[in-house]
């Protein structure tokens, strides 16, 4: 099959030099000028010029099965009606993957939080607040440990002082040591307080006697697989009901230092360190007699990055390990053989993680300075992962701010306050904190992630609308932040306001910005300090705030010889052909072209998104005669300047 093949006369695309050139009058009274090519109007009435807005917003197709804010014309929508996902988001924008088959994150994560209670689907409310019970000025590290005895209570040790305390009393406990108390454990009943001398035995508030021997200030203790784990410098014994113990593994290197004990679903788990070199081993158990007994051997069952070294270790549920280091925290998981893998760092307040705990589904752990410059817990949500778990990148839960000191220092322990839900924590050089049975902080926040609907491009933000309980108790307030960090209040609802604020005008940002950032402030209530301010979901109405382009649509004359409007005549026979082939290589490139009204002193930037050129008459030999009319479509890319 044959075909006739021509050779282009100029390039279809690319980009050679600028075409913004303009042109100057000379002479000849041009209407109009395209990258520097000079046109005389080919305006009648017949063929009108146009000047129009463009379209900033195309169609787009929902194919998603369940309608949302997606599928709603006119505003750009952003809105959130649950928050268990807890902190850490920068950027409120969809992601396009679904969480543990809820949601999308943006509709679950936020940015950050302090004071408010996330974990509750569909409420955002205040955390309760937190009580000094003991206070301690000293630069003693500060060990509790929750125990119950038909009351809830907790065990406090600081220095050479041991306490319990049940919330209302504290009382003194004569545990029979005079050194400083360098690890505390249970075994449900009695207490277990070490020096560097000695481990003494006592039973709730009794008196306690010698149980072992220590020899040195580097003790760790840990109640695991029904005995007493005792970490002496690089050696780990196992210890009987009566105080023997035997050694079990000594670490090849002498500088090793154990760390943490605890129990896993068929072994023990100890943490160590010497010098940036980190581990945790695995000790199982032999059930070949009658009685299970540790084997001597320890297997390194994870390794920390070089130089991070791991301060605090507790196991929940029989999966999970809460891994606090020198760097942060991490959420491990204990697989069929008993060994452990571990996700990447969730948070890190600059200060170590020395304690972790676990209650309901959620992990407790130390916040070192992290909750707005003071300390207090993080928490966790071991039911809410926020990335598949299974992927390289897993062990990635939920987290966010939790209860509060309004102090700053090292959070060196945290435990459960008997079998309650409340927590004790302590913060050294300041004392023990145990959080109040009913009544909640004074004021709390939550901070959106960054809201800029998933471009750079500025934005008009122009509504926001909040849904509260019918009757508030406490208030909540709204204000917005932008880029620049300016905080700007916008509405305030007070106690026993409506159910849903609507569309309130956003005063600020003054202008266009590419995002913004919406703080949620909730107040405890004048009247009832068990109750406060409470957030069902909140939207945000934007627009876009690029610069409107316009489009002209503009009859050219492309003639030979031209006559213009005083009766001068312009051109040369054959030039028609010559403009057409230059026009349309300038079309040809797509680059931006300096757009002239000549007779009005007005160029800007525009792209050439279309033409047509019209040829009435029969060209005659030599492509002479060949004119038209020239239809170019411009659209605007920058502003118009004025000459």
């Amino acid at each position: 099959m044959a075909g006739i093949v021509s050779r282009l006369p100029f390039a279809l695309s690319g980009r050679t030099t600028t075409a913004s050139a303009s042109f100057a009058l000379d002479g000849v009274q041009y209407a109009y000028a395209i990258g520097g090519m000079p046109f005389l109007a080919a305006i009648n009435d017949d063929r009108a010029m146009t000047r129009a807005g463009a379209e900033i917003k195309k169609d787009q197709f929902d194919n998603q099965r369940e309608p949302g804010e997606q599928s709603l014309s006119n505003w750009w929508l952003r809105s959130q009606a649950t928050f268990i996902g807890g902190e850490g988001m920068l950027y409120q924008d969809p992601d396009q993957v679904s969480v543990a088959n809820l949601q999308n994150k943006h509709a679950i994560m936020y940015g950050h939080s302090v004071g408010v209670n996330p974990w509750v689907n569909g409420k955002l409310t205040l955390l309760r607040r937190t009580t000094q019970r003991i206070a301690d000025a000293s630069s003693n590290p500060h060990l509790v440990l929750g125990w119950n005895d038909g009351t809830d209570r907790y065990w406090s040790a600081v220095g050479n002082v041991l306490r319990t305390d049940d919330g209302t009393t504290v009382s003194a406990v004569t545990w029979g040591g005079a050194g400083t108390i360098r690890a505390l454990a249970s075994d449900g009943t009695a207490y277990y307080a070490a020096d560097n001398t000695n481990v003494y035995k006592g039973t709730g508030a009794g008196a306690g006697a010698v149980w072992t021997a220590t020899g040195t200030a580097n003790v760790t203790l840990g109640w695991a697989k029904g005995r007493m784990m005792l970490g002496l410098d690089n050696k780990l014994y196992e210890c009987d009901g009566s105080g023997t113990k035997t050694l079990r593994f000594t670490h090849l290197n002498p500088a090793w230092t154990w760390t943490a004990i605890a129990e896993g679903t068929n072994g023990i788990y100890a943490a160590g360190y010497a010098g940036a070199l980190c581990g945790i081993y695995k000790f199982v158990l032999d059930t070949s007699g009658n009685v299970p007994t540790l084997s001597s051997g320890g297997i390194q069952t994870a390794q920390l990055p070089l130089g991070e070294v791991v301060y605090s270790l507790t196991t929940y549920l029989g999966t999970f390990v809460g891994i606090g280091t020198n760097r942060g925290f991490r959420v491990g998981e204990i697989d069929g053989n008993g060994d452990i893998t571990y996700g990447p760092v969730l948070f890190s307040s600059g200060s170590a993680v020395k304690a972790v705990a676990a209650y309901d589904r959620f992990f407790f752990v130390a916040a070192t300075n992290g909750i707005d410059g003071k300390s207090g817990l993080y928490r966790v949500d071991l039911g809410q992962p926020v990335q598949d778990t299974s992927s390289s990148a897993g062990g990635r839960f939920a987290y966010a701010t939790d209860l509060q000191a309004q102090v700053a220092g090292e959070v060196t322990s945290v435990t459960n306050f008997g079998t309650s839900d409340r927590m004790v924590f302590t913060v050294m050089g300041q004392g023990a904190y145990l959080e109040h049975a009913t009544d909640r902080e004074a004021s709390g926040y939550l901070q959106t992630g960054r809201i800029r609907f998933n471009t750079l491009e500025p934005k008009i933000f122009k509504f926001v609308s909040v849904k509260t309980p019918a009757a508030l108790m406490g208030s909540v307030g709204v204000s917005v932040i932008d880029p620049g960090g300016a905080e700007t209040s916008i509405l305030t609802i007070s106690q026993g306001g409506n159910a849903v604020i609507d569309n309130v005008v956003m005063a600020a940002p003054g202008s266009a910005v590419e995002w913004v950032q919406l703080k949620l402030t909730l107040g405890r209530s004048a009247t009832d300090p068990t109750k406060g301010g409470e957030v069902n979901g909140w939207q945000l109405k934007a627009m876009p705030g690029v610069t409107r382009q316009r489009v002209f649509t503009i009859p050219l004359s492309m003639f030979d010889k031209e006559q213009t409007r005083s009766g001068q005549i312009v051109g040369t026979e054959g030039r028609t052909a010559a403009r057409l082939a230059a026009f349309e290589q300038l079309f040809a490139k797509g680059d931006a072209v300096a757009f002239q009204d000549l007779g009005n002193d007005l160029s800007c930037l525009v792209v050439i998104d279309d033409y047509r050129f019209e040829q009435r008459a029969q060209p005659g030999s030599n492509q002479s005669n060949m004119g038209g009319v020239l239809w170019v479509q411009l659209r605007t890319i920058a502003d118009v300047v004025t000459s």
